[in-house]
């Protein structure tokens, strides 16, 4: 595959936590992708090509129902079924998610801004396959997000004036506007912590990971003190309310009759 420089990271917008001295590193139950915006977009065009029959590339040009803004390598003939998407008509398949990193301002205002346009754009792409709120439509699942009645309508209104695809480009164009500029960080701008330094992604590292030699962000400790200065082990009921990827349906071999 045509080179495309890519770092492991767990996404931990949903994390465990626990102490830099236990050894351990914040984490949820999956470890995902991450790649410069310019690195990412190289990615969606050779992937289909290079991936082979055994994997599927799943995003919104090649799996125009999946409610994600991003990209995921599913493989085919598996099966991954998550509880809340159960009813939307996408690839089925096991996956790992391929995450877009882009700079962010450097001032808080301006990031809580951005962050605040692309929650609403995230909903509002995600409206358009399944409605999760209790206002304006009716809920799809079984225990409604808390949003408010005011957000729900504006979401409702976007929806019903712009196709999907229309949706998708306004958030890309909101999460990457800032590529332009000389700022300190990269992020998934979809999260609040995960800051890695411009210089850390310039010079990734290799890393052992189990069996594999994969790519990191230089200076992990550094990243994990300036993200999770607090950083904790978490209590049983803290671990309780975490938001992990347990699945409706799971299956590691299926016919293509049976993925349908």
């Amino acid at each position: 595959m045509s080179e495309a420089r890519y770092s492991l990271f767990c996404d931990r917008r949903h994390s465990h936590r626990r102490t830099l001295r236990s050894g351990n590193s914040p984490r949820d139950d999956d470890i995902d992708i991450g790649m410069t915006r310019e690195n990412y977009n190289k990615f969606l065009k050779v992937a289909p090509g290079e991936l082979g029959p055994s994997y599927f590339l799943s995003w919104i040009e090649t799996d125009p129902h999946t409610p994600y803004y991003y990209a995921k390598v599913k493989k085919n003939n598996t099966l991954f079924v998550e509880e809340m998407f159960k009813n939307i008509p996408m690839h089925p398949g096991i996956f790992v998610d391929i995450f877009p990193f882009d700079r962010i301002p450097d001032n808080k205002l301006l990031r809580q801004m951005q962050s605040g346009i692309l929650g609403f754009l995230k909903c509002c792409l995600m409206g358009k396959e399944i409605w999760m709120w209790k206002h304006f439509g009716k809920c799809e699942i079984e225990n409604p997000t808390n949003r408010g009645a005011f957000s729900c309508l504006l979401n409702r209104i976007v929806d019903s004036l712009f196709s999907k695809k229309a949706i998708y480009r306004m958030l890309v164009s909101v999460q990457s506007c800032f590529n332009s500029r000389n700022t300190r960080y990269y992020n998934n701008v979809m999260a609040t912590a995960d800051h890695v330094t411009v210089e850390s992604i310039r010079h990734l590292q290799p890393v052992k990971f189990g069996p594999l030699t994969v790519t990191a962000p230089d200076d992990l400790e550094g990243f994990l003190r300036y993200n999770y200065p607090t950083l904790h082990r978490f209590t049983k009921e803290e671990q309780e309310k975490v938001n992990n990827h347990y699945p409706a349906a799971l299956s590691f071999s299926t016919t293509p009759k049976q993925e349908l």
